[in-house]
């Protein structure tokens, strides 16, 4: 197996369980336990991967939203960076197209959805905002795109479903990271964030 298979792999394994032991993933690939420790690490310090615990904002009452934002005035980098403070965005990123900006957010209930709202609108540089109240999840965090010629060669992942245990990105996601390297041999062991982007 070579060192991009491996790591690869080792992502695979990841996307399926966030809270894999090193101990079985190292049985699993036919390396030591050693090696696993050292690439996991080396991939979630370079910024590839990271490990996050993931919830179903629906299923506890949240109001989720996406929406797409036009700027005007501002640079875009510029407007989304100061929206990236906000706690109940968990996605900014620039987009090509109609729209400058797409945003993904959460909020408690639809009394803290309009104070959103109310709060993009009067952030300078935004002129148009395009919203999409989330009214059931199917599926999200899918990383079969980054299989093979669909996408990334270096490094892999497959399908995480929503309301996981764990899951895992890859530098082509924005997600918050926890604890990479946790204790007992388990990667995501140590306190982590909270993250209601799902």
């Amino acid at each position: 197996m070579s060192s991009d298979d491996l790591d690869r792999r080792l992502v695979e394994l990841l996307v399926e369980d966030g809270r894999r032991a090193y101990t079985e993933m190292a049985a699993i690939v036919g390396v030591s336990e050693a090696t696993v420790r050292t690439r996991v690490s080396r991939l979630t310090s370079s910024g590839i991967l990271r490990i996050v615990a993931l919830c179903n904002p629906l299923t506890l009452g949240h109001q989720s939203v996406r929406l797409m934002l036009s700027v005007q005035g501002l640079r875009p980098r510029q407007v989304a960076r100061s929206l990236a403070s906000n706690p109940m965005i968990g996605h900014v990123s620039l987009t090509s197209g109609a729209h400058d900006i797409y945003l993904e957010a959460t909020a408690r209930d639809l009394t803290q959805l309009v104070e959103l709202l109310d709060e993009l609108r009067r952030t300078p540089g935004v002129t148009t905002i395009d919203q999409y109240v989330l009214t059931r999840l199917y599926k999200d965090y899918s990383w079969n795109g980054l299989r093979d010629q669909s996408g990334q060669r270096a490094v892999g992942g497959s399908a995480g479903s929503a309301g996981a245990t764990g899951a895992v990105t890859t530098q082509t996601g924005a997600i918050r990271q926890t604890d990479a390297a946790g204790s007992n041999g388990r990667p995501g062991h140590g306190s982590p964030t909270t993250d209601t982007r799902l």
